[in-house]
């Protein structure tokens, strides 16, 4: 017996030597991942298309009734719509209406959580390390952080991961893929995904799909659309002006969220060839298709994520700590930018300017009934803000995607800018500043000398003789048709002097005595309250 010990001590393979040391490095390696994964999931919602769902939803629930066509815009008002996620939306409205913006965070925390709980599932059911789960949790949060927002696609994520796992395992059911798809298809248009899985699955052989494909099929017929929700589907991923909008354009080393992406595609490619002959056929076939699709689009990297961190830790389910430390160390490292930049809050103004929207509410005396366009990505917060009567240029929904190619056409010139008021009859612009943008204006003196200043792009593109700016910040100007709105409002609003990135100008003007100290001074003093 003393001789098998001391065998048994200098067997560098042994099992049992083997699971006593790697089980506390994969203890730890699971709990920095888990660290990682708080992180990603306590980052703040910022989403802008949140509020036009709970736009939508409050019609719902006011008029107890699915909308078939637009009611929140001037542009498209009776515009026939297909809202294909007005349960997620109205699963929002709840929750927002009991816990405010800080329930929607916590929602979205949790949707996050279910969207891997499948991926750990199976990597258990297949017996994975410790280690292996660690590491597929790293790659699973590089790929899907830049999805990790409070998003209708959250559902078809968690819906899509539980339909891998239970194909991967060899199971299907009629009745499971007719309740499966009764919900999906109600929820997020991600259900079409599913069914390109079951074609994928009885290409491979997967016993039982036939039948729960035929149930999905049926599912997905009960919506309030039927057979109409896979024509407007069709017709929006054909649409080309679907590239215009930055979430469904490629994924770029640019954009931190994305560059993650990126690094999980790479990482993936080398694990897939590396994994060739091992691999399972059906997730290889899906994890390839996916990782092609995000791409060309970085809105797949929900999808992406799920079935590249099967496939890599179904393929290897023992591999090196090491290896899986320095995958952790590369998502620590992209996640730590990202981390401050948000302060610690249920919803950032990344992506859209509350203030400005809130002062374009709080002013609905004067401005209410005006034609005010909107930049597009904040046009969902500002018709949540407005109420039920209130209507904007655009929002985020597929209805609208048109509208960004006219719209940057519209701002290359003066004249195309004030082309497009006219053509849309408008009688204000809620629009971003682009600070920096500045173009070379000559002034001529009385005295025959001249003056070279940049100025901002606003000045030539909204002449101060029918627009007047009276509202502005780091973000957003707010310009109004002075005819439009009552005059004692407007001299009490407007920036005659203090204009947003003009200095030298101003400056200029001010030396010359142009300028009158105590307006100036009020002005100022309005601008520091707002």
């Amino acid at each position: 017996m003393h001789g098998l010990h001391q065998v048994r001590a200098r067997c560098p393979t042994d099992p049992i030597t083997i699971q006593a040391n790697a089980a506390p490095k994969g203890g730890l390696l699971r709990a920095w991942a888990y660290a990682l994964a708080l992180v990603v999931f306590c980052l703040p919602v910022f989403n802008p298309d949140l509020f036009w769902h709970l736009s939508a939803a409050r019609w719902i629930v006011a008029h107890f009734s699915i909308p078939k066509s637009d009611s929140f815009t001037f542009t498209a008002y009776g515009t026939p719509w297909i809202d294909f996620e007005w349960g997620t939306q109205l699963l929002w409205y709840a929750v927002h209406a009991i816990g405010g913006l800080w329930g929607l965070w916590v929602l979205k925390a949790v949707g996050l959580a279910l969207a891997f709980w499948p991926v750990d599932g199976l990597l258990r059911d297949k017996g994975a390390s410790s280690a292996a789960r660690a590491g597929a949790l790293a790659l699973w949060l590089a790929a899907m952080l830049a999805q990790s927002d409070l998003r209708a696609d959250a559902v078809s994520a968690i819906f899509f991961a539980v339909l891998l796992r239970r194909l991967e395992n060899r199971r299907a059911s009629f009745l499971f893929g007719y309740a499966l798809f009764a919900a999906w298809a109600n929820l997020h248009a991600g259900f079409v995904l599913g069914f390109g899985l079951y074609a994928w699955a009885a290409i491979v052989g997967i016993p039982g799909v036939g039948a729960e494909a035929a149930g999905a099929a049926l599912g997905g017929l009960l919506n309030p659309y039927g057979a109409g929700l896979y024509r407007v589907l069709l017709a929006h991923a054909s649409d080309p002006a679907v590239r215009a909008v930055m979430e469904w354009k490629p994924p770029t080393s640019h954009n931190p969220f994305q560059f993650a992406l990126l690094a999980a595609i790479l990482g993936a490619l080398v694990a897939i060839g590396l994994s060739f002959r091992r691999a399972s056929r059906f997730l290889l076939g899906v994890a390839f298709v996916a990782l092609c699709a995000s791409i060309f689009s970085a809105r797949f990297g929900a999808y992406f994520a799920p079935a590249a961190a099967m496939l890599v830790f179904t393929a290897f389910p023992r591999p090196r700590a090491a290896l899986v430390a320095a995958t952790l160390a590369g998502v620590t490292a992209m996640l730590y930018p990202i981390r401050a930049r948000f302060e610690p809050r249920p919803f950032s103004d990344f992506l859209v300017d509350r203030r400005a929207v809130d002062f374009v509410a709080s002013q609905q005396g004067a401005l209410h009934g005006l034609r005010l366009f909107n930049t597009y990505e904040w046009g969902g917060y500002l018709g949540w803000k407005l109420g039920p009567e209130g209507r904007v240029f655009g929002d985020g929904r597929y209805l609208f995607h048109s509208q960004l190619p006219e719209i940057n056409a519209a701002l290359t010139s003066a004249e195309a800018l004030a082309d497009f008021a006219a053509r849309h009859q408008l009688d204000g612009f809620l629009i971003r500043r682009l600070a920096g943008t500045t173009f070379p204006m000559t002034r001529r003196y009385p005295d025959g000398a001249t003056r070279t200043f940049d100025r901002p792009w606003y000045v030539s593109y909204l002449p101060r003789a029918r627009w007047a700016l009276v509202y502005w910040d780091d973000q957003a100007l707010l310009f109004v048709d002075r005819a439009k709105v009552p005059a004692d409002w407007l001299a009490a609003h407007e920036y005659r002097w203090l204009l947003p990135g003009d200095d030298a100008a101003r400056q200029d003007a001010m030396e010359r005595g142009e300028i009158p100290r105590e307006a100036f001074a009020a002005e100022a003093a309005r601008h520091s309250g707002d």
